[in-house]
């Protein structure tokens, strides 16, 4: 015979489940707080719903009793599910909730927590999580260190932990290539994991998260492949190593830095191929007149051509694709950089090796002994550097360089302050290329929306006429990102007998661009408009890049 429960035991369990439903409903009211706003860039209305609904759970329990706590049970789980299921579709591929890799993740911090950790990941190795898989066979991949050695881990000296991790690299320079990826970041997050983000189309995403002890083990393997010190976790270190795969050559920088959770490794990935300045000035994204006037300019027997820009704005990627329209038969042309980025035949290359006191100033003196035509100059840093450098254009060679500055006009003044006689500059630019990279919109997903009347109003375009423009959404073609490669926005501004004739004086920036202008200048922002218009990116982008 079956007992029925008494009075107390009812009222404790039903209060029981209450307080449970309560505590339940706090927690995730909190969650969502916060995930919408990282996911979504606000909380509302998320969270306003989630306390909807416990609003009517206290209404509900308070008019007719406990009797709608099943409902409630059943409720409050459904909702969670469904709103986790729409963050989904906006989050990161690694972010994703309702993914093996979170599965995995998850799993092992219960493991961890548990001792169970060996017995996990023999269970579930990692990589079962997609992370690092591929769909399909993988190409062969290579890694060797400084002085040619491979680096496969299958032994040679290698500890199998080491071993394991070494093809993990392996693994993730396919998935970092696969991306189209400039660096990779393997950086620990806290005393449980390490996560990999790469720069994709200069953007950081995560890829993929280590437990602690394989991310360790991957940051080892990498200082094996540098040559740099892998008991020493305390101060920074450089290396380089060699990336093989099929037909492609990538020269790697590693810099390892001690972080408060462990340390982190920054990659660098240089095409030493040279890829996309093979194509010349036409295949960088610069408008016909550019590229027009820009070749006229280089084709000179002497004068200097100043690139500026920010750090990671391909300003050395535009130097080499203007050295590739140059006749290497005919023309000596000689490097000086820091490091050499770019491989190319018929060009020697020298790289600055400050130990060694080889700086820019020194090696670009021995350089005007070797009878150059051409010389391309890393940066300028200093005065002396940019004097011997104008002195070099005033005297039959063309020079090549780069600068830090905001934008053309700006340029002129940078050198002023770094101590620059204007004399000088006057005799030796001809011209100042600034510019910017912006993110192509994927072509597989991107949206066509009706440009805003602010937008219009702001650029100048009647409020009444139609302008359709694309916004970027997001497709497993783009990694969920909208974009797919980048392209250049260019500013070049020509010296012309106006600008020199400023320079006799000390000028303001503004009214050197307003003579820029009046030369035919297309500034920036209007370049960026330009590739708004054409559908090739979205306005949020441009404005991030070109304000």
């Amino acid at each position: 015979m079956i007992v029925p429960p008494s009075f107390g035991e009812h009222l404790l369990w039903t209060g029981g489940l209450w307080v449970a439903l309560a505590s339940l409903w706090a927690a995730i009211c909190m969650w969502v707080d916060r995930d919408a706003r990282k996911v979504f860039g606000q909380a509302l209305p998320w969270n306003l719903i989630f306390a909807a609904i416990g609003v009517l759970l206290f209404v509900a329990t308070w008019q007719a009793g406990l009797g709608p706590l099943v409902l409630f049970a059943l409720l409050v789980p459904a909702f969670t599910l469904g709103y986790v299921a729409l963050r989904d579709t906006k989050a990161k591929p690694t972010d994703k909730i309702l993914s093996a890799t979170f599965a995995r993740r998850s799993g092992r911090k219960l493991a961890v927590r548990l001792g169970l950790e060996r017995q996990f990941d023999r269970a579930f190795p990692a990589g079962a999580s997609g992370g690092l898989t591929r769909t399909g066979p993988a190409p062969r991949i290579v890694l060797l260190k400084k002085d040619g050695t491979t680096v496969d881990g299958k032994g040679g000296g290698l500890d199998r932990e080491t071993s394991q991790a070494v093809k993990t690299v392996q693994e993730m320079f396919l998935k970092a290539v696969d991306l189209r990826a400039t660096d990779i970041h393997c950086e620990p997050k806290n005393n449980e994991e390490y996560v990999v983000r790469c720069r994709i189309d200069g953007i950081l995403q995560n890829i993929v998260a280590f437990p602690a002890d394989e991310g360790k083990a991957v940051i080892s393997a990498m200082k094996v492949l540098g040559d740099m010190d892998i008991a020493e976790k305390r101060r920074p270190q450089d290396g380089t190593f060699t990336v093989l795969m099929e037909d492609r050559r990538f020269d790697v920088r590693a810099a390892s830095a001690p972080t408060s959770f462990g340390e982190k490794m920054a990659l660098r990935l240089l095409d030493a191929d040279g890829g996309i300045v093979k194509g010349g000035l036409g295949a960088i994204g610069m408008k016909d007149s550019v590229v027009a006037n820009l070749r006229e300019i280089i084709q000179q027997p002497h004068g200097m051509l100043i690139v500026c820009g920010p750090t990671g704005s391909g300003k050395t990627t535009t130097l080499y694709s203007a050295l590739s329209e140059i006749d290497v038969n005919s023309k000596n042309i000689i490097t000086i950089e820091d490091p050499i980025e770019y491989r190319l035949e018929g060009i020697s290359q020298t790289a600055v090796n400050v130990a060694a006191e080889l700086t820019f100033a020194k090696i670009l003196r021995s350089t005007l002994r070797q009878d150059p035509d051409v010389i391309l100059i890393g940066e300028i840093r200093d005065k002396e550097t940019a004097e011997i450098a104008m002195q070099a254009a005033m005297t039959g060679h063309f020079v090549f360089t780069t600068l830090h500055a905001n934008d053309a006009p700006t340029t002129i003044t940078r050198l002023l302050d770094i101590g620059v006689e204007a004399t000088l500059i006057q005799s030796a630019v001809s011209a100042v290329l600034a510019q910017r990279l912006v993110r192509v919109l994927c072509p597989k997903c991107k949206q066509a929306v009706q440009l805003s009347d602010e937008i219009k109003q702001k650029w100048g375009i009647a409020a009444g006429k139609d302008v359709t423009v694309y916004q970027e959404k997001g497709c497993p073609s783009c990694n969920g990102t909208g974009f797919r490669g980048r392209t250049g926005l260019h500013e070049l501004m020509i010296f012309d007998n106006s600008i020199r004739e400023l320079l006799i004086g000390r000028p303001s920036m503004q009214t050197i661009r307003q003579a820029s202008r009046k030369g035919g200048m297309k500034t920036l922002l209007e370049a960026g408009v330009g590739k708004v218009l054409a559908g090739i990116t979205s306005v949020s982008e441009m404005q991030r890049v070109a304000k």
